[in-house]
This record gives structure tokens, sequence and C-alpha cells, in this order.
């Protein structure tokens, strides 16, 4: 006798084929960036920190919180009295670091590594961190992107964003930095938001206050990502009042989220008013790094040859180009990234490094591709329904895109990208590139 399966069974098969996508795209992302941030720093483990510069001031917390006990002076900081110097960094990469560093602990501990919070086990956590974030990044990009196109053009959206731009090389290179934490919590953010309008359960309830919060103390620009949830809930239904009657639905929830979120803030503010008397503190101005809105240069932050976007990272020429025209013919989704994208470049423009320093590429916009899959997505679903002349002409411009941006990295010389760049210095990089070399 034959059964028929339940309800219930067909909605487990349902779920377990829309998981299977992401759990393989998290191994994949995820596998791939420990594995080169392991190549590239593996050797050098016992300076794995020292190396990292700026990433260490994010990583420098947790050090002091569970080794040190000392928070007026720590490993990365600037000075201000004789006795206390300040971080440039807030905690909130730390607070995602810190389930690693706990790990890495032990295994110092175990192994008999000297207790300082930068021993070889440390660094080895760190890289496992990053490339975890990375992996969980990719898979809540790829949820979002999903929502608006196809499983296959998500996929691919989500893939040649992290293989064609300079995601890789935070990923990898620079693991401790904050931007593939970003990265992460902006897609995270932006996904529980959706969760939100459509009738959440708690616990979305709690991550969105709580990523929220981070993602803000994390990189006080990140702000302008709360743009897309709150035009999403403009444009639903309900509107905003329906968004927030549902975000109120769950009032422990609330509640909880609301203290999760808080809770590093009000750390943060501890550490201010400890060092500075003020229970918030711009710890650039104490080195005398600004803005300045009437010396904005956004054209620079998209096309110089220091660090600019479109220069290293050519295939979001794909993306804005697409994202403009979606933007032009009214999709919903496009006009809100697009006002993102606008006023998170002419913010960075107005920065007095508007380069952002040593980087490669244009790092400052490495947060917001968890976004930028949407509308990639967009594209590749447009290139899949053509022609297969199309379809192969497309396949290799990704291709040859994915081989020149890990050929620049591959040639990466701090001279050349970031002090002293020049349009003929790149285009000789470019044609060594080109050549094989």
């Amino acid at each position: 006798m034959s059964h028929k399966p339940s309800l219930s069974s067909k909605d487990s098969v349902l779920s377990a084929d829309r998981s299977l996508p992401e759990w393989l795209l998290f191994m994949l992302v995820a596998v791939l960036s420990f594995r080169s941030a392991w190549i590239i720093g593996g050797a050098d483990a016992h300076d794995f920190f020292w190396e990292a510069w700026d990433g260490l001031g994010y990583y420098q917390w947790l050090p002091s919180a569970f080794i040190t006990g000392k928070f007026d002076w720590m490993l990365w900081c600037h000075k201000i009295s004789d006795h206390t110097a300040i971080s440039m960094y807030s905690l909130g990469v730390s607070v995602l670091e810190l389930p690693f560093f706990l790990v890495s602990q032990w295994l110092t501990w175990l192994f008999g590594y000297p207790d300082t919070g930068v021993s070889p086990p440390n660094a080895v956590a760190m890289m496992a961190s990053t490339a975890t974030y990375a992996g969980l990044g990719a898979v809540f990009s790829f949820k979002l992107a999903r929502r608006y196109s196809t499983t296959p053009a998500a996929l691919l959206a989500v893939l040649a964003i992290f293989a064609g731009s300079n995601l890789f090389y935070y990923a990898t290179d620079q693991p401790l930095m904050s931007h593939v934490y970003s990265y992460f919590l902006i897609a995270f953010f932006c996904w529980c938001g959706l969760r939100i309008i459509g009738g959440p359960r708690k616990v979305h309830v709690v991550l969105f206050l709580f990523s929220g919060a981070l993602l803000v103390l994390v990189r006080q620009m990140n702000i302008v990502v709360f743009l897309f949830p709150l035009w999403m809930a403009l444009s639903s239904a309900g509107g905003i009042k329906g968004a927030w009657r549902k975000l109120l639905h769950h009032p422990s929830a609330f509640a909880l989220g609301l203290f999760l979120g808080l809770v590093p803030w009000v750390l943060q503010s501890m550490y201010w008013h400890y060092l500075t008397g003020s229970w918030y503190a711009n710890a650039y101005a104490y080195s005398d790094e600004h803005f300045d809105f009437t010396k904005m240069v956004p054209g620079m932050v998209l096309f110089s040859p220091r660090n600019g976007w479109f220069t290293f990272s050519p295939i979001f020429l794909l993306v804005i180009a697409t994202l403009l025209l979606h933007a032009w013919r009214g999709t919903r989704t496009a006009r809100p990234l697009l006002i993102i994208f606008l006023g998170t470049v002419l913010i960075y423009s107005a920065w007095w490094c508007w380069w952002l320093g040593g980087a490669y590429g244009y790092r400052g916009l490495v947060d917001l591709y968890g976004l930028f899959a949407i509308p990639l997505a967009w594209f590749f679903r447009s290139v899949m329904r053509r022609s297969w002349s199309l379809r192969i002409f497309t396949a290799l411009l990704i291709i040859a895109l994915v081989r020149l941006n890990f050929g620049m990295m591959e040639h990466y010389d701090f001279d050349v990208f970031s002090v002293d760049p020049a349009w003929p210095r790149i285009w000789e990089v470019i044609g060594t590139i080109a050549a094989g070399q």
C-alpha cells in the first residue's frame, strides 16, 4: 500500500532543498577563506597581529579584557596624555570575535603557549573567525538576493562578488579588519528587517535589534543601511506602523534584543568616559582626522588609481549599471540601494584621507557587498534568459574579472597602489596579468 507524504514532510523536503545551497555556499566561502588566510599568514603566526596594523585595533579589546585588564594604554592606540592612549576603533568587532578568542585561550593553555592574547592559537582562531563570518555574510547575502531573484542567479552573484572583488582580500590577507564583519552584519540586519516586515518570530526580533546596534558600533557610517528596512517597510502593505506593531508583537524578545544591543554600547561609553570624561568621544578627533564636506571627491573614490572602487573591482560596473537601470524603471528595492550607495560614497569622499590609507581597492564599500548581490543577481537572471552567445560572453567576462582581481592581489604593491599611484603604473600591472605573469 502506498502512502502519500504528509504536508509536514513536504514542508521538510522543501526546507531542506532551500537550505542545501546555503550550507554549500557557507562551506565553500568559509573553507576557502580560512585556507587562503592560513597560506598567507600561517607561517608567520607569531607576527600575525603585529602585521595587522589597524586590524589589531579592533582585536585589542579581547586581550585587554581577559588578560591584562588594562584599558588606559592598549596595543594599538593614539596617545592623548602621558599615561593614557585612546583606541581609534570600537569594540564592536571584538564582540563577534569573542567565541573564537575563548576557544583560542583554551588552546593556548592546552599547548603551553604564552598567555599574551597574541600567540599562534589566537592568530589561527581569528583567521577562523573571519572565515566564518565571511561564510555567514555570503549566506545572508544569498538569502537577500534570492528573495528578489532566482536561486542560480543569487548564487552566481554572491560568488562573483566574493571572487571578483576586494572582499576576498579582506577575508584572507587582512582578516582582522572590520570589513568582513560589517559585510555579515549588514546582510544579516537587512534580512532580519525583511522578516520583521513579513511577520517575525521572536528570534528575528532579538537578532534584528542586536545586529542593528552592533553594526553601528562597528562603524558609525553603517547607519545609512537603516534606510533599507525603513524603505521596504514604508512601501509594504502595512507601512512603517505595521512593521513597528509586528516588532512589538513579541515584547519579551524586543526587550531582550534591546538589552543585548545596548550592552556593547554601554561598555564602549564607559571606556570613553574613563579616558576622556565624556560618555561619547570621537577618537579620530584626537589625531585631527576629520570630514570636510567642502572638499568632496566622489569621482576619485570611484575611479582613481589610488584605491578607486571601479579601478580595482570593475565587476561593480555591472552592479551599478544594473542598479541604475532598475531604479529608473521604478523597481522598489533598487532605489534604497542606490541612495545607500550614493550616500556612502559622498560621505567617504569628504574624509580627509578619502582613499582610506593603505588598502587594496576601496575598502569602505566592502561593508555593502551583501546588498550589492541583489542587483548583480538581477543582472545574472536577465543574462540567463538570453541567448547562449550572451551567456558564454558573460561567463568569459566574469572569469576575466575574477582573474584580474586575483592578479591584482598577487601583484599588490603598497607604494604603487596607495602611496604614489598613477594610471601608467596600474596599466603596467594589468598588462603583466594579461600576459599571464
